[in-house]
């Protein structure tokens, strides 16, 4: 319901963004619950001398909690896929607002020419 929702208010050339997005973050969450399998198994071998006792739901748990970790790589995975670095965005502008680098002068006065350093002038307290 919800990827349908999601796929309803996008526009017609966001579309196959959305559905990459979608598709990345169903494969994800498959993947995260594979290897979330996987670790539960390792762990009952290794431990397989042991009278656990263990509930099923706790091992079903135990399972599922690597599939959300999975769909946020696999969403970061096609993130990082289809955002490009190299055209010019308009963040990359100097100034307010800009995460450009500040352009330096060539040179910093710190005083004018002619007054000596060190030389104290009287309060006039």
């Amino acid at each position: 319901m919800l990827f349908k929702m999601m796929m309803d208010a996008s526009r017609h050339e966001e579309k196959p963004v959305v559905r990459g997005f979608l598709k990345h973050l169903i494969f994800g969450f498959s993947v995260g619950v594979a290897v979330g399998t996987i670790m539960l198994m390792c762990l009952l071998l290794s431990l397989k001398n042991m009278d656990l006792g263990m509930p099923w739901i706790w091992a079903l748990a135990m399972i599922l909690q690597c599939g959300p970790i999975g769909g946020l790589i696999g969403i970061g995975v096609y993130v990082s896929r289809i955002t490009t670095r190299d055209e010019d965005d308009e963040d990359d502008q100097g100034g307010p607002g800009g995460n450009a680098a500040e352009e330096t002068a060539d040179q910093i006065v710190v005083r004018p020419a002619g007054h000596g350093a060190g030389t104290l002038k009287p309060s006039k307290a």
